[in-house]
């Protein structure tokens, strides 16, 4: 038991890793884009309640997300966290420590029910929001170049939520079934092309009528 803990914790380190090095290729993020929300940090910290309040007004007008408080933890409890998240990353609190905890987010994902669609969704909203925030308070370029950093570090956050969810998922899976990984990967490959045939002759057939 103790050797099979050891090896999901150091998969998860790897996917970890290899999450934050993607980023930095292929999303461009870097060290600056934290410092460029940091040097503006006062005035964004003053969005903070704002835009937390905008966020859950959102979630909570459409029934399918709002059942999620409805069956969970209280709204106003989800509220104090998302704003601490906030204001750490608006200061520049942005290491590993920050990392890890937003791959464990796609743990409690998963626990309380939260798809990858609606974490998705609602991270754009809170650019969007964020956006109309700074075009009030920063001249155009400016208000472009930190709108610049704030939506590539989002989009960091939502890759790790993602990375953590899919990871926790399989893993859980995987123990439920009491089945090796490497076999379960064999059998998810074979699956998968079953899967791909289908989806490309009846899923997308619709397309080729």
């Amino acid at each position: 038991m103790q050797k099979e803990t050891a090896n999901i914790l150091q998969a998860a380190e790897e996917k970890l890793k290899e999450t934050v090095e993607d980023a930095k290729h292929l999303l461009g993020l870097s060290e600056r884009d934290a410092q460029i929300l940091a040097e503006r940090k006062e005035v964004l910290l003053s969005w903070a309640d704002e835009l937390v309040e905008d966020f859950y007004a959102q979630l909570l007008r459409y029934p399918k997300t709002a059942q999620i408080f409805e069956r969970a933890v209280p709204v106003e409890k989800v509220k104090q966290k998302f704003k601490k998240w906030y204001e750490e990353l608006v200061s520049g609190k942005v290491d590993e420590r920050f990392y890890r905890r937003q791959f464990f987010v796609g743990l409690v994902h998963i626990y309380y029910g939260v798809e990858n669609d609606i974490m998705i969704f609602m991270a754009n909203h809170l650019k969007r929001s964020f956006l109309n925030k700074a075009f009030e308070h920063f001249e155009p370029d400016e208000a472009a170049y930190v709108f610049q950093a704030f939506s590539k570090l989002v989009d960091f956050v939502i890759a790790l939520t993602v990375e953590g969810y899919t990871f926790t998922l399989y893993q859980g899976l995987t123990d439920v079934a009491g089945l090796k990984p490497s076999l379960v990967e064999r059998m998810m490959k074979m699956k998968l092309q079953e899967l791909y045939e289908l989806f490309k002759k009846e899923f997308l057939a619709v397309e080729q009528s």
